[in-house]
């Protein structure tokens, strides 16, 4: 009995030993998986990223490409509208002036009746 005792504790040990190992290789498999998967994970990751730079970088160009050309265009209505308005008061100066030219006329023949008596014309 001891014998037989004696096999079942060899075959048990060499069982427990077999079981052992496997769990070693395959937990050193997985390790090994684990650590490649975030390299993996990590390498995509990047080129995501660059990817997604180089995105942001053409659409902040585009961006800043739009901003300059609003704000030339803002600027030239801008300029347009300046001369509009000057133009528009330049107008106004020049009625302003005229009218004030034919009443100084107006009032120089006033006077000029005014400094004749002979005239009996009622204005």
């Amino acid at each position: 009995m001891s014998k037989k005792f004696l096999a079942v504790g060899v075959i048990a040990s060499v069982g427990v030993i077999a079981y052992l190992a496997s769990k070693k290789v395959d937990s050193e498999k997985i390790s090994k998986i684990r650590e490649k998967l975030p390299k993996i994970e990590t390498g995509k990751a990047k080129e995501n990223i660059f990817k997604q730079k180089e995105e942001v970088e053409e659409r902040i160009t585009q961006l800043a490409t739009k901003i300059a050309d609003t704000a030339k265009e803002l600027i030239e209505k801008g300029s347009e509208l300046a001369s509009d308005k000057k133009q528009a008061l330049v107008d106004l100066i020049e009625d302003a002036k005229k009218a004030i030219q034919e009443e100084r006329e107006r009032l120089k023949e006033m006077r000029a009746r005014l400094d004749n008596p002979e005239d009996t014309e009622v204005i």
